[in-house]
């Protein structure tokens, strides 16, 4: 029996997709996130006296299914060991489901809706195919979920949104808004409390306070902001391979950061792109960390020199936005 997927996409609630949450905009969904983060803080907001007990349920739902679904590969569900961390982030939920398995060129095939949320209120229900969001064309282009998606990630809060939709042979027009929400950072620990944990991230003076800086991939491709990766800091190594989340001093600081950019977004071959001067390391970036905030890096595409791949001129690091986070 062939498992089909059903993917939030940025712009849907749902528990499933390689995620344990539905994460929102700008969280790749066809993968499960590994970040340790050695970073999150606790939370003094009160939290209602059901909230624990229904989201470990989720969790271990979401688990369940991860593992029938084959995402922890060989590896028993007893033995697993993961790390999950993700920045606070801005998300839009339109409460709508799409079907990422489907291969066709007829558009964003909607399997249905969240009650009470957005899509639902528009009209729109399962069996309608989306042709069009915001005279971003879908109908007739591959990825067309992943054009969705980017196209949601640039939407300001409370966003006009049209929609040219499909519903039993016809097309019509639905319109609505778009509202936005602040989720909090969050970290989770799945797997034997026992095993062996990642060594610390190296931190600098924090005489003045502290800041994080983080690669975690929520950057908005809408923006043309992509994947990219903290390679040293002031110099040194940025922790262990599999961190992306960096704890500092609060101040300036010297970052060398290499992109890591999908091959679909770039005109060039991965052999040019390995010959280039981009493959043998990163470009320099000079970052002011204030206390208690979080920089998020990303490698944001050039329009102007996208096939010179010679000098790397193709993509730069930036910090694409700051979130407000307590350090200690």
């Amino acid at each position: 029996m062939t498992k089909r997927w059903i993917t939030p996409c940025g712009i849907c609630n749902t528990r499933w997709q390689g995620m344990l949450f539905a994460m929102g905009v700008g969280v790749a969904a066809a993968t499960f996130a590994q970040a340790p983060a050695g970073t999150s803080e606790s939370m003094s907001t009160v939290v209602h006296s059901q909230a624990p007990e229904k989201l470990a349920n989720e969790v271990r739902s979401a688990i369940s299914g991860l593992a029938d679904a084959g995402v922890f590969g060989a590896t028993a569900v007893q033995d697993l060991h993961l790390d999950l961390a993700i920045p606070a982030q801005r998300v839009s939920d339109l409460g709508l489901l799409v079907d990422s398995g489907r291969i066709s060129r007829d558009g964003v095939l909607v399997v249905g809706v969240t009650p009470g949320l957005q899509a639902e209120s528009m009209g729109l229900r399962g069996g309608d195919r989306i042709l069009s969001f915001n005279q971003v064309q879908l109908a007739g282009v591959d990825s067309a979920v992943q054009r969705l998606r980017d196209t949601v990630a640039g939407l300001p809060d409370r966003a006009d949104v049209a929609l040219t939709i499909e519903r039993s042979g016809r097309q019509s027009r639905v319109t609505g808004t778009v509202s936005s929400r602040r989720l909090p950072a969050m970290r989770l620990l799945v797997g034997n409390a026992d095993a062996k944990q990642s060594p610390p991230v190296p931190v600098s003076s924090d005489v003045a306070g502290c800041g994080r800086i983080s690669d975690f991939d929520v950057a908005p491709r809408q923006r043309q902001l992509h994947a990219a990766r903290v390679l040293s800091i002031d110099g040194k190594l940025a922790g262990p391979t599999d961190a992306h989340v960096f704890r500092v001093g609060a101040g300036r600081h010297t970052l060398e950061v290499g992109e890591r950019i999908d091959p679909k977004y770039l005109p060039f071959n991965d052999r040019q792109r390995q010959a280039g001067v981009g493959a043998r390391g990163g470009k320099s970036l000079q970052v002011d960390v204030p206390a208690n905030t979080t920089l998020l890096i990303a490698a944001k595409l050039n329009a102007k020199a996208l096939a010179d791949w010679r000098s790397a001129a193709y993509w730069e690091p930036v910090v694409w936005t700051t979130v407000d986070e307590a350090c200690r």
